[in-house]
C-alpha cells in the first residue's frame, strides 16, 4: 500500500481523545490518530443513520480539553513551589565555598520534592 506523509492539525479535544485512545489501546498517538481517520473514511461512506456529532461531545471534549490545562498548571505550579522551597532552604544553610555543588544539590532537592508530592497526590486520588 502507497502511503502519503501529510501534516495536519487538530482541535485540542481531539487531540485529548486520539491520545486517550491511544493510551487505552496501547498504540501511539499516530497509529491511533490513523485508525480514527480510517474510521472516520468509513463512517462516510458508510452513510451512518445516526449523526456522529452532538453538543454533548462537544460540551465533554471542552470540559476535557480544560481539565488538562488545569492539570498542566497545577502541575507546574506544585513543581515551582518545590523548587523555591529547595533553594530558600539551601539559602538558609548555604556555605558559600561549594556554590556549584550546592545549586546540583538544590535541583536534587527540589526534583524530590517534587516526586514526593505527585506522590501524595496519587495516594489522594486513588
Amino acid at each position: 500500500m502507497n502511503r502519503i506523509k501529510l501534516s495536519i492539525r487538530v482541535p485540542a479535544g481531539q487531540e485529548i481523545m486520539i491520545r486517550r485512545i491511544a493510551e487505552a489501546r496501547g498504540l501511539t498517538r499516530y497509529q491511533a490518530l490513523a485508525r480514527v481517520i480510517e474510521a472516520g473514511l468509513t463512517a462516510i461512506t458508510a452513510k451512518p443513520v445516526v449523526p456522529v456529532s452532538s453538543p454533548d461531545n462537544a460540551a465533554l471534549s471542552a470540559v476535557e480539553l480544560r481539565l488538562s490545562v488545569i492539570e498542566a498548571l497545577t502541575d507546574r505550579s506544585l513543581f515551582t513551589a518545590s523548587a523555591a522551597y529547595a533553594y530558600a532552604r539551601r539559602a538558609a544553610l548555604r556555605n558559600d565555598s561549594d556554590a556549584e555543588k550546592s545549586d546540583s544539590a538544590t535541583s536534587e532537592a527540589a526534583q524530590a520534592s517534587y516526586k514526593r508530592q505527585r506522590a501524595l497526590a496519587a495516594e489522594v486520588l486513588s
